[in-house]
């Protein structure tokens, strides 16, 4: 098995354990009402699953391409769906049978596509300007939209997953070794000052992430916040991944990823249950 397709496998794991611990965090509230001490307990363990699930996906990011685990960002809502139908016994809708299908479609073609590729030059600068220009943006937008309670949350929820799509690209800068100032290989290295700071610096990444989907549904509703989230969630790390790191998909690949977002739109509108 090549190190691409592994690391697919691995990114797959990690968003099912992201998924179905955010569902979980979800329950803990929900409990809190009821049991205190229980729901407490539920929402604890959730709340330390996201922080696992985010080593596994460093793990898998330090093993293959950027744009494609950030791809495979909508495959976590297959287990997420699963966990929700047989565990916490709620009801499926069509349209969350037919995401998950096209989902599991794509991520098979994507894995089925995927090619080991060289690391030769990760373009740090234009990565962190970019991260200014989204996150200038966003803030921007929170402002403007501060008492347009339904735009507001789209766009917190959006800030909220490009946050989250900057965090693969720091995670992989975090894994590879630095040579005046470039990352010139994608195994780990002695440079211990250089990966602290980055590894410190993607942490920082994701509870600011987390932080803002949390204001983000508390202003409004998922349907409003998770479509804007997750689209910014995959896209950001797959543009990122080739035009950051020098990464390159097949088209077959990125037909692949856009089905994958509109999978993840299509699961988030509800409609007839089965």
């Amino acid at each position: 098995m090549s190190l691409t397709i592994l690391s697919l496998f691995i990114a797959f794991a990690g968003y099912s354990v992201q998924n179905i611990s955010q569902a979980s965090q979800k329950l803990g509230i929900l409990k809190m009402k009821h049991s205190k001490k229980k729901g407490i307990l539920i929402w604890g363990t959730a709340t330390a699953g996201t922080g696992f699930s985010t080593l596994i996906l460093l793990l898998a990011v330090s093993l293959g391409q950027v744009s494609l685990v950030g791809a495979m960002a909508g495959t976590g809502l297959v287990s997420m769906i699963v966990f929700s139908r047989f565990i916490l016994k709620d009801s499926v809708s069509r349209n969350e049978v037919a995401g998950v299908i096209l989902i599991l479609i794509s991520a098979v073609f994507i894995g089925l596509f995927a090619q080991n590729t060289s690391q030769t030059v990760i373009e740090i600068r234009l990565l962190s300007i970019k991260l200014i220009i989204v996150s200038s943006v966003y803030i921007a937008l929170w402002f403007v939209f501060l008492r347009k309670k339904k735009a507001l949350c789209i766009t917190l929820g959006g800030f909220a997953g490009a946050l989250g799509g900057f965090v693969s690209q720091f995670q992989k800068i975090s894994t590879s070794a630095t040579v005046n100032g470039h990352i010139v290989t994608s195994t780990v290295s002695g440079a211990g000052s250089v990966i602290n700071f980055y590894t410190l610096f993607w942490v920082l990444l994701s509870m600011s992430s987390m932080i803002i989907l949390q204001f983000a549904h508390k202003n409004g509703r998922p349907l409003h916040v998770i479509p804007s989230f997750s689209a910014n969630f995959i896209l950001v790390p797959v543009i990122g991944g080739v035009t950051c790191f020098g990464e390159q998909l097949h088209p077959v690949q990125w037909a692949g990823v856009f089905i994958i977002l509109i999978a993840v739109i299509l699961i988030t509108i509800k409609k007839e249950q089965i």
